[in-house]
Order: C-alpha cells, then sequence, then structure tokens
C-alpha cells in the first residue's frame, strides 16, 4: 500500500527534545493534563458511587471503567483510519461533555454506569492514537526518550490525579467543582493538540474496510508475526504477574512486616517513585540505545525487585525492592513501545497497540482475581515470591523471539519516522 509523502526533519538535540520539538511539546503537554484528569475522574466518581450506593456502586462503576479497554483492537482500527490529531481532540471534547454532565446532574446509578463506560471507550480510543504519533514527531534514536516522556505523563495520572480529586471533592462545591474542573483538563487538552500538525491518516482511504473486518485484521496480524505476539503475550503474563502486588502488599505490610498503614503507603509509595525516577531518567539516557535491551533489563529490575519484596526481612528492604519493582515497570512501559514503534508498519500501529492496552487489562483483571486467591491460600510472602520468579521466566521466552531484532532492522516500519503535514486536514 502507498504511503503519505513524508517530510523529514532534522533530529533535535539531545538535551532540547521537547524545546526543540513544537509538535512533541505540544502532544506530552496534552497527554498530562488529560491524564491527570482520568485520574480526577476515576477518584471522584468512587466517591461519588460509594455516596450514593454503597460497595455495590463502587464495584459495577469501576467494573464499568473497565469493560470498554477490553475493546482495544476495535480502537486500534480509528487510530489507523481517522486522521490522529482530529480523533484524539475529539475524544477529548466528547470526554469533556460526559464528565461535564456528571457534574451538573449527579445522576443516580443506573445514568451513571453508561455514561462511565462511554468515557472509558473514548478513553480507550485515545491511547492507541496517542501512542501511535510518537514515531512521526521524533527521530528513530529519539524514540525511546520521547515514550519515556509519556511515562512521565502517564504517572502523573497516579501521583496527581487522586490526590487532587480528592482535595477538589472536599473542598467548596464538592463533586460538583471537582468533576467540573475534571471536565476543564479535557478542553484544555484538546486546545493543547492544535499545536500538532495535521497528520494523514495510516491508511489511505480506498484500502479502508469495515472495522471489525479492520480489527480482525489486526489481530490476524499479530497472531501471525512471532515478535509482535511474543510481545503482547509477555506483556499480558508480566501484568498479570505484577499486578499481584495491589492486591499482596497491603497483606505483607501489615500482617508480616508491623508497617501498619504508614508502612503500606511508604511502600506504595516507593513503586510509584521508581516509576518517576525511571521514566525521567530515560528521557536522558535512552536516546539511540536498543530499546529491547533496555526491555530486557527493565523486566529483569521488576521481577528481582518483585521477588525481593517477598524475601524482605524488614520495611526498609521492602521500600528498596518496590523501588527496583517500580523502576522496572515504567522501564517496561517505554520499552514495549518503542520495540512496538520499530518493528510494526504504520497502518498496523494503532490496531497493535490497542490490542497491547486490552492484554494489559486482562493481565491487570488477572492479577486482581488471582492475586487475591494466592495471599488467601499461600501467603504474601510466597505470592510476591511466586510472581517476581515468572516475570523473570518471561525472559525465556522473549529473548528467544526478539534476538535477532534490531530498532531499525529489517522490521522497521515501511511508514515515516518524521513528520507528516497534510494542510487539508480539519
Amino acid at each position: 500500500m502507498a504511503e503519505p509523502p513524508t517530510a523529514p526533519v532534522a533530529p533535535p538535540p539531545r538535551t532540547r527534545l521537547l524545546r526543540g520539538n513544537p509538535a512533541l511539546r505540544s502532544l506530552c503537554a496534552s497527554r498530562a493534563v488529560s491524564f491527570v484528569g482520568d485520574g480526577i475522574t476515576a477518584t471522584v466518581l468512587v466517591v461519588l458511587a460509594a455516596r450514593q450506593d454503597g460497595p455495590l456502586g463502587v464495584s459495577l462503576l469501576l467494573l464499568a471503567n473497565a469493560l470498554p479497554r477490553l475493546a482495544g483492537p476495535l480502537a486500534g482500527v480509528l487510530a489507523d483510519r481517522v486522521p490522529t490529531r482530529r480523533l484524539m481532540t475529539r475524544c477529548e471534547l466528547a470526554s469533556g461533555l460526559v464528565i461535564g454532565l456528571i457534574a451538573v446532574t449527579l445522576p443516580p446509578l443506573p445514568v451513571l454506569v453508561p455514561l462511565v463506560v462511554l468515557a472509558g471507550a473514548l478513553a480507550t480510543i485515545r491511547n492507541p492514537a496517542g501512542r501511535s504519533l510518537v514515531p512521526l514527531l521524533v527521530e528513530p534514536a529519539d524514540r525511546a526518550p520521547a515514550n519515556a516522556l509519556f511515562g512521565l505523563a502517564r504517572t502523573l495520572q497516579l501521583a496527581v490525579g487522586p490526590g487532587l480529586g480528592g482535595l477538589l471533592a472536599a473542598g467548596p462545591g464538592g463533586i460538583h467543582t471537582a468533576l467540573a474542573v475534571d471536565a476543564a483538563t479535557f478542553a484544555v487538552s484538546a486546545l493543547l493538540l492544535t499545536g500538532l500538525p495535521a497528520l494523514e491518516p495510516a491508511r489511505a482511504p480506498a484500502a479502508v474496510t469495515g472495522v471489525w473486518a479492520e480489527a480482525t485484521e489486526g489481530l490476524r496480524y499479530v497472531a501471525a508475526d512471532r515478535r509482535v505476539g511474543t510481545l503482547i503475550l509477555t506483556l499480558f503474563v508480566i501484568v498479570a504477574l505484577a499486578g499481584v502486588d495491589n492486591v499482596a502488599l497491603v497483606f505483607l505490610t501489615r500482617d508480616q512486616l508491623a508497617g501498619g498503614p504508614a508502612g503500606y503507603g511508604l511502600a506504595a509509595s516507593a513503586f510509584g517513585s521508581g516509576m518517576l525516577l525511571a521514566s525521567a531518567a530515560c528521557t536522558r539516557l535512552a536516546r539511540g540505545r536498543s530499546p529491547v535491551a533496555l526491555l530486557v533489563v527493565a523486566i529483569a529490575a521488576s521481577g528481582v525487585g518483585t521477588l525481593l519484596t517477598g524475601l524482605a526481612p524488614a520495611l526498609a528492604v521492602v521500600l528498596a525492592a518496590q523501588l527496583l519493582a517500580g523502576s522496572g515497570n515504567a522501564g517496561e512501559n517505554i520499552g514495549y513501545d518503542t520495540v512496538i514503534q520499530g518493528i510494526v508498519p504504520r497502518p498496523m500501529l494503532g490496531r497493535v497497540f490497542g490490542t497491547l492496552g486490552t492484554a494489559a487489562q486482562l493481565g491487570a483483571s488477572f492479577a486482581y482475581l488471582a492475586g487475591g486467591l494466592s495471599v488467601g491460600l499461600l501467603g504474601a510472602r510466597t505470592t510476591f515470591a511466586l510472581a517476581g520468579t515468572g516475570t523473570l521466566a518471561v525472559l525465556l521466552v522473549l529473548l528467544p523471539a526478539l534476538r535477532h531484532s534490531e530498532q531499525f532492522g529489517p522490521g522497521r516500519p515501511t511508514g515515516p519516522t518524521a513528520q507528516e503535514i497534510n494542510p487539508q486536514e480539519g
């Protein structure tokens, strides 16, 4: 299939990745604001559901938010066939309208749940579209640092969004004000996206068929390409194993290390701090380096950190181990994105990222179920030890599949590596 014409750009200097690249700066700023909004949404809506409907309402709301994220392959179809700036901008504005409607009405649960499903679907569409943009805005050597900047933006969802949402919900105006601020973040994000160039869709209009047919085509591509299939399968396994941390950590710190709530909070913060530090470090250190090597080191760090958490004799060791595991988690996100951007053709990139997001969501869902069962049957320490060992074992599958893959080797995308500008896009 013929690709749209490209306009090569000179790679920005190493220390000026954002300052020297206005389009990337606009994208990262938009994502950061939008992710903070997602964090506010998750917190405030849980508070609303708990107040109106109790534990059952919270469970239904979390389920409503999670279910649309299983439709990643379908969301990826839109990312591949619709001009990216237009798609992301409309998703942001639609998200703002949905949250604004909730802010004004504070509807009962039977109305709230469908609105949350819609908000989750819009977030599911935005994700592969944003991740597919990076190869178009930076040179190949800068993909990993650019993905690290994305990682910093994602971290804000966990580090800033929930706290800000809680403070706003507790302040004047309560939930109404918190959700109004949340709606405004999506409007700001849409405004920031105007700094992107007008980008051609990944698929030529003549190649567009039906949504289901294109989603099936994407899944077949994943199944047929050993490297891509292995990446998605191993991500599912890693998330399924590492996700037990969210279940087991509170029992380890509380029951076996006598850390109490403060100890659990410190350990959870250590994991987040590790993610933040690793993402920041990769913005400088990952330029031009092998993304496969980065991915391998990150998985090893995640596995060792998880294993050491289970073996830790004292809370201080848990904090260090969680810092290492969090660093590995951030490196995994950067590594997976960069490797996929280097081996998947652009017309498939949205669908592959959509499938990757669904694999992660399935892994997290499995972890929450299996983690509770494992802690109940085997205890928190054994659960951590098994998860860490299993994460390290993933390398035995991943390394052979990627052994001959180079970032810009035979599997590199046939599409562009820099900006595509289409002045006609609206």
